[in-house]
């Protein structure tokens, strides 16, 4: 019953948040305007989207190897399947199926294999602000000089990364105080004996997943494949903009990636509605766009980055359902 409450909240939020984006959209303008679009720049942003996630498994081949060796096939399948999930869930939902698919199929544990995604998402947090907070410094704003509110924005940005070094720190130290911390689980008298034991063995597979932070050149490697999917998704996504006609210059890619992560963030079924509002607040406010200039190339962005890796997902599925692989 909570679950199902969460779920029409999540689509409440949803419904309202896209009413937000559209209210001020001319709907003939925008008509119009899909007659102006470079379809071959959009296939480029396609192109890219589908590369960043190629590599986006990469680096979860990587990650898994100290545990097992995983078919690049399999791992991008999974990849796959969770964006087609994110379609009807929230992302943050969605990113538990892929580990769920995997480890049912290379017979992984799935604290194992959740372990690796918890360390992509604190690298990939690294790897955005890295790249978002010297394309907010060099970015000249709309509406003349606004250093205070540029600088807000910075110490903000350099805040949340210090909290995500805090966060790599703590997973770098878990496993050297893994067993004094499933002993205490072990002691700990709130919990039932049985439900102890059972969370300080999915702590053990847990700290399993995170052999690789043991490995400077493993880790390093990592890091890289990381940066590497940030500045893929930030190419893609200002490929997506510029197609629908947005002036925007190649430094302006890194701050849409700042944009588009945190929309992303916002529990709603395939980030529809705060994805977009989130995408278009920031359009207006540091490129001093028009709100209802910005409501196609949104819709745009948001097709590039969900639907290609979605629809294929949903052929993953089909073709794992009709026992295809």
């Amino acid at each position: 019953m909570a679950s199902n409450k969460r779920r029409y909240v999540a689509y409440g939020v949803a419904v309202v948040l896209s009413w937000l984006f559209v209210r001020q959209a001319e709907w003939r303008v925008l008509f119009n305007a899909l007659r102006s679009v470079s379809w071959v720049v959009l296939g480029a942003a396609i192109g890219v989207r589908l590369l960043a996630l190629v590599v986006a498994s990469m680096r979860w081949q990587v990650l898994l190897n100290p545990v097992r060796r995983v078919p690049l096939s399999r791992a991008l399948a999974a990849m796959m399947m969770g964006m087609a999930v994110n379609t009807v869930v929230s992302m943050q939902a969605a990113e538990l199926v892929r580990p769920q698919l995997l480890s049912r199929w290379q017979d992984l544990d799935v604290s194992t294999t959740l372990a690796t995604v918890a360390v992509e998402w604190v690298l990939d947090l690294l790897a955005v602000i890295a790249l978002f907070i010297p394309s907010l410094w060099l970015m000249p704003q709309a509406g003349g000089d606004q250093s205070g509110v540029r600088s807000s924005h910075v110490q903000a940005a350099i805040a949340l990364l210090l909290a995500s070094l805090c966060g790599l720190g703590a997973l770098w130290y878990l496993p050297a105080r893994g067993d004094r911390l499933r002993t205490w689980i072990r002691h700990a008298g709130a919990l039932p004996e049985r439900a102890r034991e059972r969370l300080a063995d999915e702590v053990q597979r847990f700290v399993v997943g995170l052999r690789i932070l043991a490995r400077p050149t493993s880790l390093a490697t990592v890091a890289a494949y990381s940066l590497l999917v940030a500045v893929l998704t930030a190419i893609s996504a200002w490929l997506a903009l510029i197609a629908f006609g947005l002036p925007l210059s190649f430094l302006s890619a890194f701050l849409v990636l700042g944009l588009i992560s945190l929309g992303g963030l916002i529990p709603t079924p395939g980030a529809v509605g705060g994805f977009h509002a989130v995408c278009q607040v920031g359009l207006v406010a540091w490129w001093g766009i028009d709100p209802a200039r910005t409501v196609l190339p949104v819709i745009g962005l948001h097709a590039v980055l969900y639907v290609p890796a979605a629809a294929i997902g949903a052929v993953c599925f089909w073709g794992m359902r009709g026992g295809l692989w």
